[in-house]
């Protein structure tokens, strides 16, 4: 017999589909007789789908079963799901055993088999359960984000379901942030707006509620957002969103991420005004990392200088935490792209890649940390494989970051994927139209059409890089080259004289190395277009 965290006994038996068998009595899954190995949550998630086989079984129950009375976040459940689907072979288009029913839960639709599971001819060694992780000291203690469901307002009822699933997107992409816990929907049932959570100086210990309401118009779509402080009964932020339905190839997941990018950004600098009317001698962690995230966010030299400074003191306290590293990280990479149309490109993010590796050391699961690893992999080891691994991660971590489409657009790039790059950065730029980096974007998206061929969509491209960034000297070096290859030397001079007027190398060996292709044939057309241009030397 087994028992489950929720306390029910279980059969004696052993569940068998495709090659695999979940054995509930000694907690195992097995692949062809070989034990796989996976975290008892996973575990406990795949037993629980394989024994209600074909049937919906719903978010709640699987709440209760996996975590019984505990609090987590819609973020904790996808993670488990993603990492059971793994385990299996499964992904999350393919869908071949776990199946996603929208707005309800999860089915499993494999073949399942029961038989009885042997039983052993003395009893087994039972091995020590592990001890709880440590909670972290009060000095980590962070504020709360409460996600209540959009209110509907049309009259169409499948608006009500839409809004529903939605919020629920919304968690779980500002969960993967993992700034702040964000509260699971189902615990602020019965709140109705931030207006009346106010009322309550502390909704389900939340101290930030974000909250507001769907519009679908005809192919519009409508959202009015707010954020509200409990503790001090007052609206402190909302942005209205309004998307066209067919420039969307996910309604909810892409306009889920959209939120997330603007409320993130919005609930750190809420926290860090919070943190600034507190004397600076009697601030936690976690205030002396929102108070250097905040001057990270205003990005002047000053600023990151104060920023590595404030984050620096962060660790002091709390050694084994990794957001403070990830923050130092954060301000290196910021100084680096201020200097990047340069063309020492391996130096630029090296200092980036070791706070970011520092972090990880901590926490494997930062996407901040994998994402900037990415960076120094690619810039200063130039190692695409190690590169693709860490901004892979970066994205499975967090799939609402804008960073993340950034850094896999170029690294995907540079590893010869052009197609996939600019389907990165496009789905960047649905994202955050006011990405900070939009002329690299720009460029890039320039530059992976060049390589393909596609000369006009290149131009065009590298045209509206400029005209966000005429100062941007990668952009101007790759005119240079799409003038070359169309034997445009006028065009190409143009651009040379732009890049000499910044004090930017004409040197063509410099900025070929500061290039990492690795495919040759990408090499080779863009040393072509150099050399044709007449500008370079």
């Amino acid at each position: 017999m087994h028992r489950n965290r929720s306390g029910q006994t279980l059969a004696a038996v052993i569940y068998g589909f495709e090659n695999y068998e979940v054995d509930p009595g000694r907690a195992e899954l097995r692949r062809d007789g070989v034990a796989v190995p996976v975290e008892p949550q996973v575990f406990e998630l795949i037993r629980y789908l394989v024994a209600a086989p074909d049937r919906v079984v719903t978010r709640d129950e699987i709440f209760s079963a996996i975590w019984g009375e505990r609090i987590v976040s819609d973020a904790a459940l996808s993670s488990r799901i993603r990492d059971a689907r793994k385990a299996l072979g499964d992904d999350g288009t393919a869908q071949r055993l776990i199946r996603t029913v929208q707005r309800r839960g999860l089915r499993f639709v494999g073949r399942v088999t029961e038989r009885p599971a042997a039983m052993p001819a003395r009893p087994a060694a039972v091995e020590p359960s592990l001890p709880d992780p440590p909670q972290r000291p009060e000095i980590l203690d962070r504020p709360a984000v409460a996600v209540m469901t959009l209110r509907s307002l049309s009259d169409d009822p499948s608006d009500e379901y839409l809004a529903e699933g939605l919020s629920d997107q919304i968690v779980a992409a500002l969960s993967a942030w993992r700034y702040f816990p964000v509260l699971s929907r189902k615990t602020t049932l019965g709140m109705q707006s931030p207006d009346e959570a106010t009322d309550d100086p502390a909704p389900r210990n939340a101290r930030y509620v974000l909250g507001g309401s769907f519009r679908r118009q005809g192919s519009k779509v409508k959202l009015a957002l707010t954020l509200a402080d409990t503790r001090i009964s007052e609206q402190i932020w909302s942005h209205q969103i309004t998307r066209d339905r067919d420039e969307l190839i996910d309604l909810e997941e892409e306009i889920a991420a959209q939120v997330a990018t603007i409320a993130a950004p919005e609930l750190v600098g809420a926290d860090a005004r919070r943190v600034l009317r507190k004397p600076a001698s009697d601030l936690t962690a976690w205030e002396l990392a929102m108070r250097a995230a905040w001057l990270i966010e205003k990005g002047t030299d000053t600023d990151f200088a104060q920023a590595e400074r404030l984050a620096a003191q962060a660790i002091e306290r709390a050694p084994d935490w990794s957001l403070p590293y990830t923050l130092i990280a954060v301000a290196k990479f910021q100084q680096a792209m201020a200097g990047f149309s340069g063309t020492d490109t391996r130096a630029a993010f090296s200092d980036t890649m070791v706070e970011a590796k520092r972090a990880l050391d901590i926490d494997r699961g930062s996407w901040i940390a994998h994402a900037l690893t990415a960076v120094g992999e690619l810039w200063t080891n130039r190692n695409h494989e190690r590169a693709l691994l860490h901004v892979q991660r970066a994205m499975e971590l967090n799939p609402s970051a804008p960073m993340n489409y950034h850094f896999g657009g170029c690294i995907c790039g540079f590893a010869g994927d052009p197609a996939t790059a600019r389907g990165h950065q496009e789905r960047l730029l649905r994202m955050d139209p006011l990405y900070p980096y939009t002329a690299t974007i720009e460029s890039d998206l320039g530059l992976w059409h060049l390589l393909d061929g596609e000369f006009g969509q290149a131009q065009e491209r590298l045209d509206r890089s400029h005209r966000w960034d005429p100062r941007y000297g990668r952009a101007l070096q790759r005119q240079i080259v799409l003038a070359g290859l169309q034997d445009d030397r006028a065009r190409a001079a143009v651009a040379a004289g732009k890049l000499r007027d910044l004090g930017l190398s004409l040197k063509r060996d410099a900025i070929m190395s500061s290039y990492p292709f690795r495919n040759p044939d990408h090499s080779a057309l863009f040393l072509d277009g150099l050399r044709r241009s007449g500008v370079t030397v």
